[in-house]
């Protein structure tokens, strides 16, 4: 029997669009999934779509955890790919269920036949569990259809057979790049790296803009943005990711002289929102990416985010606003960020004592322009600078 390793990869929202985009999505999908096995040292292989799955030829069984890592994967399923013939179909299921499936365990076939062929998913489902009773009729395995201890998987799809028992999760969404281009806020605590990972889920090109506040904060900060970003590198399927950083000490000495240290955190984070606006504009990114949820910290409260989103006329996304701090915390765990991110680092010096938590457009647009807070920002998104790149 003639067989070859494969990787069988699934996908969902691609499916749905028009059948333009689903050929552009695809295209870029399977590009990403070569680069990033060729970046984890895999060679020799080929990556080709078909209706319904990218299939990876030539990498071993373990380089479905680097492709279930490309965003825009559903799941990764190393297979074992045979000719479609039924005999040879169901010798392959049985020999996938020698080397799976334990004595005394209960499991299921399941099937899908995408085609012309002969037989029908159902038919197979039947040869197949046969098959493998026969061969194992020594270790006690028996059929159990609604809780199995293991099944295996094929799928038939025109001239090939893919036989596959794991299944490994993917990130889901689209592919990076896919949905333009914006500039996401990087502070590097906990909730920044996780709204710049879930634009990047849903195929945003995103450039990290780290707010270097020193000498109202210390290094420590810097150093937990870049350890941050390195992990968030990890899943882009670009030659150069590069984090940003904008000097905003200038920025933070003129709103110091405010006679309203109330409004500080607010005119701090309207001045972000500018040097960034700035920024996007020439990077041509189209939107502003912020950690920002509801409710957490002082600048959070809806009547600060409505003072805050009229400091700019560029879409301001905030990705975590529906989450709670423990929903943010656990998907900071999943993606590899939250060990570095929850450390404790020394608090920015600048934070008033009783920041203001209802502020006032008209007022604090006054206290702008009265510290001249335009001109400084725009000196300081010319000073923007590349920090690190992966």
């Amino acid at each position: 029997m003639n067989t070859a390793l494969t990787i069988l990869v699934s996908y969902s929202e691609i499916a749905l669009k028009s059948r333009q985009v689903r050929a552009r999505l695809e295209r870029r999908l399977a590009d990403q999934i070569g680069f990033m096995l060729r970046r984890a040292g895999y060679t020799g292989f080929t990556v080709h779509r078909r209706f319904g799955r990218i299939i990876v030829d030539g990498a071993p069984g373990e380089a479905a955890g680097a492709v279930a890592r490309v965003f825009g994967v559903v799941s990764a399923m190393p297979s074992t790919r045979v000719n479609p013939g039924l005999e040879t179909v169901v010798q392959g299921v049985a020999d996938e269920a020698i080397k799976t499936i334990r004595p005394g365990a209960g499991f299921a076939v399941r099937a899908r036949v995408v085609g012309s062929h002969s037989y029908g998913s159902r038919d197979l489902e039947v040869e197949g569990g046969s098959k493998v009773l026969e061969a194992m009729r020594d270790n006690g395995v028996h059929v159990n259809l609604d809780r199995p201890d293991a099944t295996i998987y094929v799928e038939v799809r025109d001239n090939d057979a893919y036989i596959y028992s794991r299944i490994i999760p993917g990130v889901k969404g689209l592919p990076y790049g896919s949905q333009g281009r914006a500039v996401a806020l990087f502070s590097g605590g906990i909730d920044s790296p996780v709204a710049a990972w879930l634009m990047m889920k849903r195929g945003v090109e995103t450039l990290p803009l780290f707010m270097d506040q020193t000498p109202y904060v210390g290094p420590s900060y810097l150093e937990r943005a870049k350890t941050a970003f390195r992990t968030l590198a990890a899943y882009t399927p670009v030659e150069r990711f590069r984090l940003y950083a904008a000097p905003m000490g200038p920025v933070m000495e003129r709103i110091l002289e405010s006679p309203e240290p109330r409004f500080t955190c607010v005119l701090c984070k309207r001045s972000m929102y500018r040097i960034a606006e700035l920024f996007a504009g020439r990077e041509k990114a189209r939107a502003i990416v912020t950690g920002e949820s509801l409710g957490q910290v002082a600048s959070q409260t809806l009547e600060n985010l409505y003072v805050l989103d009229h400091a700019v006329s560029m879409p301001v996304l905030r990705p975590l606003v529906g989450l709670d701090k423990v929903d943010i915390e656990a998907m900071a765990r999943n993606i590899g960020t939250y060990e570095v991110t929850a450390k404790i680092v020394e608090g920015c010096k600048a934070v008033p004592s009783r920041p203001s938590t209802a502020a006032k457009l008209n007022k604090i647009e006054a206290l702008e322009k009265e510290l001249d807070l335009a001109s400084i920002c725009a000196e300081t998104a010319e000073r923007v600078q590349v920090m690190d790149e992966s």
